[in-house]
C-alpha cells in the first residue's frame, strides 16, 4: 500500500468523530495572547542584535516572550519589525517571529511545542515544523507540521511522512482523553 502524505483539517476530522471543536481550537489557542492586540509584547533574551538595515532583531539564548496569556519560549527568535512609517499593518509593529529550538507556546491548558515556529502577524497565520506536539488538558496530537490561521482557528496538520526522515508511517497521532462523567 502506498503511503499517502495527507493534509488533514483537525476541524473536520473532531466534527466526523462527534467529538466538540474545542479541541479543534487547542492549536490556535496556544497562540491566543500573541497577534494583533492591545497588550504589550514583553521580551528577554541573553543575547540581542538589532540589524536595522534588514528591519530585524536577533535574540538568542533563553529567548522569552509574553503577550497577553500567551507565553513563547525559545533558543533563538528572529522579530521582523515594522518601520516608523510602514505602521499600520500589525498593532504591534512586529510583521513576523521566527523562533527555534525547543520552540514552546503556552496559553492557559493550551500547549504547543516544535523545533521551529513562525508567526506571521500580518496573516495572522502560525506554521509549526519538526516534533509538533499539541496538548489541552489530557489531549495529545503528534505531527510534523501544523499551520494555524488565528483568524480562522482552522488547523492543518501534516503527519510526518518517509521522506521527512521521520518514522511515523505518514500518520497524524491523536490521544483523546473522555471527561468523567457523574
Amino acid at each position: 500500500m502506498n503511503k499517502i502524505k495527507t493534509t488533514i483539517v483537525l476541524c473536520c476530522i473532531f466534527l466526523n468523530l462527534g467529538i466538540a471543536s474545542v479541541y479543534a481550537q487547542s492549536a490556535g489557542g496556544a497562540f491566543k495572547g500573541i497577534g494583533n492586540n492591545n497588550d504589550p509584547i514583553q521580551i528577554e533574551a541573553d543575547k540581542l542584535e538589532i540589524i536595522d538595515d534588514e528591519n530585524t532583531a536577533l535574540l538568542t539564548g533563553n529567548v522569552s516572550v509574553v503577550q497577553g496569556t500567551t507565553l513563547m519560549q525559545a533558543t533563538r527568535i528572529k522579530v521582523f519589525y515594522e518601520r516608523a512609517g510602514e505602521r499600520g499593518k500589525t498593532k504591534s509593529g512586529i510583521r513576523q517571529i521566527e523562533a527555534s529550538g525547543k520552540v514552546a507556546v503556552r496559553s492557559g491548558e493550551n500547549k504547543v511545542s516544535a523545533d521551529q515556529a513562525t508567526i506571521n502577524m500580518i496573516s495572522e497565520t502560525v506554521l509549526m515544523t519538526g516534533n509538533v506536539i499539541v496538548s489541552q488538558t489530557g489531549n495529545v496530537l503528534s505531527a510534523c507540521k501544523v499551520t494555524v490561521n488565528l483568524k480562522t482557528n482552522v488547523s492543518n496538520v501534516t503527519p510526518c511522512g518517509s521522506s521527512s526522515g521521520n518514522s511515523n508511517n505518514g500518520r497524524v497521532k491523536i490521544l483523546l482523553t473522555p471527561k468523567n462523567r457523574n
